[in-house]
């Protein structure tokens, strides 16, 4: 079997939109069970008053362009703007790590509200064909999910989002 480019060596995706617009890359996924990994790293804010600058890295049904997928599992990086002045750091933004599943609220992650913006967070997403486990700073769930051709989604909106090492691996 020859790897997929995304297996080969890990993808390297600047993802940079304007205040209230998104950014969406969907790669195929290998059938059966596989792994994703890389780091994403919020690099600038996009100002908005309706939504928040976020990234999603996303294991999902596969869907037609345009279309939300009603099954899915992964993590999000999002950025609440600050007053940069009233912040010890002097952070423009307030970094949140979180998991999201099947549209279903967030689950922030304790202590996320401590994450320095403009790090790097590192992330790995496992799907067995039924449950995808997610890592992401230093927290992991499990969630299930069942995809039918399932893929990679990477999302980000109001913001850039710099996504580097993302590889695809087959379970063996």
């Amino acid at each position: 079997m020859v790897p997929t480019a995304a297996e080969a060596a890990g993808i390297t995706y600047d993802c940079d939109t304007a205040a209230n617009h998104f950014s969406e890359l969907v790669l195929p996924a290998p059938s059966g069970g596989f792994t994703v990994t890389g780091n994403v790293q919020l690099n600038s804010l996009a100002g908005s008053t309706t939504y928040i600058p976020i990234a999603r890295i996303r294991i999902s049904s596969s869907t037609s362009p345009g279309q939300s997928p009603d099954h899915f599992a992964g993590v999000s990086v999002g950025a609440l703007p600050v007053d940069a002045s009233k912040t010890p750091s002097g952070s423009p933004a307030i970094e949140m790590v979180s998991f999201n599943v099947n549209g279903k609220d967030d689950e922030v992650l304790p202590l996320s509200m401590l994450a320095k913006p403009g790090g790097v967070q590192p992330f790995r997403l496992s799907y067995d064909g039924a449950t995808v486990s997610a890592t992401i700073g230093g927290e992991s769930r499990a969630f299930a999910v069942k995809a039918s051709d399932p893929v990679l989604r990477i999302m980000c909106s109001t913001g850039e989002f710099l996504f580097t090492d993302v590889s695809i691996q087959a379970s063996r």
